[in-house]
Formats: C-alpha cells, sequence, structure tokens
C-alpha cells in the first residue's frame, strides 16, 4: 500500500514538474446554474480587451488549454453575463468553480497564484466587511452623544482600518506575490496613483516587462509622466458654452486651475462653491479657471454651469479625448499651472488649494 501511495504521489510531482517545464496549462471549470453557451477568454489592453479563446459550455462544463511563456492574468466571460471571472494562466490544471449569479465570487483552485489570488480577495473582503462594519456602527455611536461610546467605536474604526492597510500592505509587498500583487494594481489602484508612485511600481516589477498588467502599468506610468509636476501642460482646444473653440494656451501668463468635473459628479459641485469663492479673491491678481466637464450630454452641463453660477471659462470634452491624454480616470481632478505653463501641483482640494494658492499671491 505504502509502494501504490509512493508511487501516486511521485507521479503527481513528475507532472507538476512536467508542466512547468512545458508551459502547458489546463482550465478544467464548471459553471452552476448554465447548461450551455460560451465562455470567453479575454486579455485586458489600454484600449480594452484582446479574445484568447472560445470554449463551449456542455452540461455546465467548459475548457481551455494551451502554453504560456510567462504567468498572466485573464478574465472569464459567460454568455455575456455581467461580471467575469479573473484567472491567473500558469503551467498546470486549474479547476474553476462559479455559479451564474455570481460569477465574480467564483473559486479558482490547483495552482499557486490562483490559490494566492483567491486567499487575497477573500481576506480583503472579510477585512472589508469588519471596516464597514465599524463605520455603521459609529454612525450609531455618534448619534448617542456619549462620548464614551463614541470613542469605542472611533478606536475599533481606526484598528479596523489599520488592520486591512496592513494586511494588504504586507502582502503586496511580499517577493513571492508579484503576479498577484500586479494584477491588483493594474485593476483597483492603478489609476489612482501618481507618476512617482507608478515608476516605483514598475521599477519593483524588473524581469517581468513580459507580463501583460506589467506592461500596462508601464503604459499608465508613462502617460501620467507627461502630465506630473514639473511637465510642461499639453495644449487643450475645446468648444465653450457656446460652441466657440478655446485653447488653454490663452491663458499663458496667468495661474491656472484647470478643472476636470461632470454635471452628474456631486463632489465637483461641491468643489465648486469652493473655488467659486477663490476665484473671486484672485482672479484680478492673474488667477484663472478652465473647467473641463466630460459630460455626454451637453443641455446637463450647460444648466450645471447656469445653477452653479460659476463665472470662469468652461469647455466640454464630450468623447473624453482630453481627459484620457491628462490621464483623467474619475472626476474631479484638478491641475495647478503656473505662468509658465508648467504643472506645479495635481490634486489640490479644499484647504491645500487655498493655503497654495494664498502663498502664490501673497508674494
Amino acid at each position: 500500500m505504502r509502494k501504490i501511495l509512493f508511487c501516486v504521489c511521485f507521479l503527481l510531482v513528475c507532472c507538476a514538474v512536467y508542466a512547468q517545464h512545458t508551459g502547458k496549462y489546463k482550465v478544467n471549470g464548471k459553471i452552476e446554474g448554465m447548461e450551455s453557451g460560451q465562455v470567453v477568454m479575454k486579455q485586458k489592453t489600454a484600449e480594452g480587451y484582446n479574445e484568447l479563446g472560445v470554449s463551449d459550455i456542455k452540461n455546465g462544463q467548459f475548457e481551455f488549454k494551451g502554453k504560456i511563456a510567462e504567468i498572466q492574468s485573464v478574465q472569464l466571460f459567460f454568455n455575456n453575463q455581467r461580471g467575469s471571472l479573473t484567472l491567473f494562466l500558469e503551467p498546470g490544471k486549474i479547476h474553476v468553480a462559479v455559479k451564474k449569479d455570481s460569477i465574480y465570487y467564483g473559486n479558482v483552485e490547483g495552482t499557486s497564484t490562483n490559490e494566492l489570488w483567491q486567499y487575497f480577495n477573500k481576506e480583503e473582503r472579510r477585512l472589508e466587511s469588519v471596516e464597514a462594519g465599524c463605520a455603521q456602527a459609529y454612525q450609531k455611536a455618534f448619534a448617542t452623544k456619549d462620548k464614551e461610546i463614541v470613542r469605542a467605536a472611533t478606536r475599533a474604526f481606526v484598528d479596523a482600518t489599520k488592520a486591512r492597510k496592513i494586511f494588504r500592505n504586507e502582502f503586496l509587498n511580499h517577493s513571492a506575490h508579484k503576479y498577484v500583487a500586479a494584477c491588483f494594481y493594474r485593476t483597483s489602484l492603478m489609476q489612482k496613483l501618481q507618476y512617482a508612485e507608478l515608476d516605483s511600481l514598475v521599477k519593483s516589477y524588473v524581469g517581468m516587462e513580459n507580463n501583460n498588467d506589467v506592461r500596462l502599468i508601464t503604459q499608465r506610468r508613462d502617460l501620467m509622466r507627461t502630465v506630473a509636476v514639473g511637465a510642461r501642460v499639453p495644449e487643450i482646444n475645446l468648444p465653450d458654452v457656446e460652441g466657440k473653440f478655446f485653447a488653454l494656451s490663452s491663458f499663458r501668463g496667468k495661474w491656472v486651475l484647470l478643472d476636470f468635473w461632470a454635471s452628474w459628479c456631486a463632489p465637483c459641485r461641491r468643489e465648486g462653491k469652493h473655488v467659486l469663492e477663490l476665484y473671486k479673491k484672485y482672479q484680478q491678481d492673474g488667477f484663472e479657471v478652465l473647467g473641463v466637464s466630460i459630460d455626454q450630454n451637453p443641455d446637463a452641463w450647460k444648466q450645471a454651469i447656469k445653477e452653479d453660477q460659476t463665472p470662469w471659462k468652461h469647455v466640454l470634452d464630450q468623447r473624453s479625448e482630453v481627459a484620457k491624454t491628462f490621464g483623467v480616470s474619475s472626476v474631479p481632478r484638478v491641475f495647478l499651472i503656473n505662468p509658465e505653463g508648467v504643472i506645479v501641483a495635481v490634486n489640490l482640494h479644499g484647504e491645500e488649494l487655498e493655503q497654495r494658492l494664498e502663498k502664490i499671491f501673497s508674494k
């Protein structure tokens, strides 16, 4: 019996080593609630997705197989169902189990990177749930107006937030977790990072240049370099509320706050009220604001300007082409530009913006 067990284990190890050596992978999947249809494997690109393969679903089962030179993250889409499942192609047998109504939360096992990805996401969700629970408890405690209860609830929330950050940082910075980390940064954090942070991240992935997630992070880094602090601001030439094209360079010689916003963005509208106060205070000293809206509805854009009574120059970036040039994936986002046309600050809001302008115009 021992000899049989030894032989079985030996064969399994040999198969795993062979898979690693040849680069062959095989994905065996089951989807609950979907007997037939298709599964499409795609990989993210800067423009959208590349389709890598299609598998027919038969009796709720599907299969992909092939060779991979380097570990890559991909996504599976099921019969145009909402959501997708992320997994990693790497040498070995990969087992997928997913439910039709919760594709995003499917289970992937069989290879080390996929199991690390599963563990990371489950722990992230658990810690996020704890943090959300503490936030709700704080709101209830605040309503009691009892200082001790509020203080205890505040400590619990701070501790929960800290625990989540510690877990994330320790996991993502571990040298054995680089493929998982690259995928997470690309999907969840890349759009929020500034040039210096992206540059540091890219440098930490030396030797992984052929990994698709690293390539996309590198492309984002290269884009953000062109609109980083110290860079000369790219030209903007867009239609204003009267349909006449206006160029950003028309403001050369003045301090300019370049404000990307939208009528449907509540934080943008709130921030606009504060910017209005600063505009009235410093406009005569050479301070201008250029509002660049990413609205798709021109009427909604014009109505918001009228309601908010913001007197500065407004232009419409209806297709978000200029926003893409500036790496803007969410609003509000602002750039402070000096009279020479050089970006001196990014994403200054509230008191930070007020203090910066006071320092500039008090000289």
